[in-house]
């Protein structure tokens, strides 16, 4: 299975949810919300995927103000998690709880 971009998704999710038919403002709006939430969501669960070790030493560096997001992505990106198995998780979860919550 390829991965879909987020927004691709998130497009994906609103037309199985029937939500195809509103302003396309609001349509922005919610879309990037869900974006967000998921990216979030998709975050803490590669952080908590973290030996005690990456994380103490991710905690250090989150500090300095020179930790840009690009070093960011570098440290995750080496620190030993499978980034794409738990974004597709991630992903599925939120799916899975978005389609059954009432709306």
């Amino acid at each position: 299975m390829e991965m879909q971009s987020v927004d691709e998704f998130i497009e994906s999710l609103l037309v199985d949810k029937g939500i195809t038919d509103i302003e396309p403002e609001i349509k922005a709006e919610l879309s990037q919300e869900m974006k967000t939430r998921l990216l979030d969501q998709i975050n803490k669960a590669a952080i908590m995927q973290l030996s005690e070790e990456k994380a103490a030493e991710l905690a250090s560096m989150v500090d300095d103000p020179n930790f840009t997001n690009e070093k960011m992505t570098e440290f995750m990106q080496t620190s030993g998690v499978n980034l794409a198995e738990v974004a597709l998780e991630t992903m599925l979860q939120f799916r899975n709880f978005y389609l059954s919550s009432e709306q």
